[in-house]
């Protein structure tokens, strides 16, 4: 890679950095490219140098995110062997990379639905392909155990809704770090908030409800 390629990468990230905390602020509708172009420290034929439109920021952003999680997963679960232990790294890959740009992982969760055309298209492949290798770890989780209490999309859709969430309440250098959280988020989808009473507080509300009918 060239000095002149690392500094052009490093600049559109600036960039793209930029656009995503506009976007998360205003609204891609609202967003105007001149308020991407003054966040960044530069013009806007500056930044038209780097993309063409607004709309291929927004591209850019999403394609940044999920091609480069999906990626990193794909290439690091090989050498992880127990089904737990691919569900804790998935998502510590997916929360340490959106804690650590919330305004991207809002852009993420809000405005896909702002894509258009080939746009639209590579970013809903990229997505289903990550989606897919979570529901998988599902699937082993599953056959692992002998059974499941939700189908594996279900679970997965599930995961995902949860970690997302986050960037409506944490506040960096305030909540938990995203170790800890991919650590928690795992037992909880895992085992249950209290895992030693699950069996007893189910047998226990089975049985209320059945004394119900009776009366």
């Amino acid at each position: 890679m060239t000095t002149a390629t690392t500094r052009f990468d490093q600049k559109l990230a600036g960039i793209l950095s930029a656009a995503a905390e506009v976007f998360a602020e205003e609204g891609f509708d609202r967003a105007s490219i001149r308020a991407v172009a003054e966040r960044a420290g530069t013009s806007v034929p500056g930044l038209y140098y780097y993309v063409s439109s607004k709309d291929e920021l927004l591209y850019l952003i999403q394609l940044n995110a999920f091609d480069s999680l999906a990626e990193r997963f794909k290439s690091e679960m090989v050498a992880v062997a127990e089904p737990e232990a691919r569900l804790e790294l998935l998502m510590r890959h997916h929360l340490g990379r959106f804690l650590a740009n919330l305004a991207e992982l809002s852009v993420c969760a809000r405005e896909i639905d702002q894509l258009r055309g080939e746009y639209r298209a590579r970013i809903r492949e990229i997505q289903r392909e990550y989606f897919a290798l979570a529901q998988s770890v599902f699937d082993d989780l599953a056959r692992k155990h002998g059974s499941s209490s939700v189908d594996s999309r279900t679970a997965a859709l599930a995961m995902f809704g949860a970690i997302n969430w986050v960037s409506t309440w944490h506040r960096p250098g305030a909540g938990p770090p995203a170790e800890e959280l991919a650590s928690g988020y795992a037992r909880l989808f895992l085992y249950g908030f209290v895992p030693s009473a699950a069996n007893a507080s189910s047998r226990n509300r089975l049985a209320g409800h059945e004394g119900e009918q009776d009366v």
